[in-house]
């Protein structure tokens, strides 16, 4: 694996943490206490191998653009902004 397939993985990791949150939600709405705790500790490990994939990719290449136009990057740029 290389750097450049670092953003790949950091997708799949916010995914996974994504589905682990909602699961969690699902889970303690449903008073299931001991596998939201799990889903809850899961969801914190992934978003902190996201965190240090995201770092160690930027320490390497660096801060890019957004290369689109028109329409898509106001779409990008107000999802990112409060991001």
């Amino acid at each position: 694996m290389s750097v450049h397939d670092l953003p790949h993985l950091n997708a799949a990791l916010n995914a996974t943490a994504s589905v682990l949150l909602v699961t969690g939600w699902a889970l303690i709405k449903s008073r299931r206490i001991a596998q939201h705790r799990a889903c809850m500790i899961a969801a914190v490990v992934t978003s902190a191998l996201f965190l240090t994939s995201y770092v160690i990719y930027h320490a390497q290449v660096g801060s890019k653009p957004f290369p689109g136009t028109g329409p898509i990057r106001a779409v990008y740029f107000a999802i990112l902004i409060p991001h």
